[in-house]
């Protein structure tokens, strides 16, 4: 983070072996590196987050966990680099219900907490869930958009699951992406394959669940650097 954050900012680089610049004030220095550069900030392209949880009943246990942990550490990392996040999960209960733990403009710096709140409800019908959060996403006026779904299965909920719903969220996905949404589904669950099924070369496969916080902020990096 802080490597990210300095290239933001610029400022003076010290303790250099070779460079123009001397610093006067590293002179008593043995080991030679007595030079500085001045670093202009870095343009690095503005980007929005949006992290779309799935809190269906089957991520019980340690998949909720880590989920939970998922979304703090990249709440945190895109906090700290002035990045807009939003962090949604999903599950139904007469219907799709959202539970929103963190808006594009926070207004009482209290989403950490309620990101404690992520747990296992439910049946998932995605379709509904995935088009209200790109749908935000799509609106903001960043360069980059890059929409985070964490799920451990397909769509399974009374009159939307099989081919149909899985169609559904494939012409979603599709939609978004003329409008200029980046989508990254990550399967943590034992469904691997119908996930990758769906979205294709956006699916990636956390084996590790452990892995799933790194992994996450690492995408997020990337796009930074882009």
């Amino acid at each position: 983070v802080r490597e990210l954050q300095d290239k933001r900012r610029g400022g003076k680089e010290t303790g250099l072996y070779m460079g123009r610049r001397l610093d006067v004030h590293a002179l008593h220095r043995n080991d030679g590196r007595v030079f500085y550069k001045n670093s202009l900030p870095n343009e690095m392209p503005e980007l929005a987050v949006a992290l779309l949880l799935d809190e269906s009943g089957s991520m019980r246990g340690d998949r909720t966990a880590y989920a939970r942990a998922a979304a703090i550490i990249l709440y945190d990392f895109c906090s700290s680099l002035h990045i807009p996040v939003m962090a949604y999960g999903h599950s139904t209960d007469d219907g799709v219900c959202m539970y929103s733990y963190a808006e594009f403009e926070t207004i009482d710096c209290m989403d950490r907490y309620r990101m404690m709140d992520i747990s296992a409800r439910h049946s998932n019908r995605d379709g509904a869930a995935l088009r209200y959060v790109a749908e935000r996403l799509s609106k903001r006026p960043e360069d980059a958009k890059l929409l985070i779904l964490v799920s451990d299965g397909q769509p399974a909920d009374t009159g939307y699951s099989g081919t149909a719903a899985e169609e559904d969220l494939r012409g979603i996905k599709e939609e978004y992406r003329r409008k200029g949404v980046h989508l990254i589904a990550a399967a943590i669950g034992d469904d691997k394959e119908a996930i990758g099924r769906i979205y294709g070369e956006s699916f990636l496969n956390i084996s590790d669940l452990t892995q799933l916080p790194v992994t996450l902020t690492a995408m997020v990096k990337r796009y930074v650097r882009a």
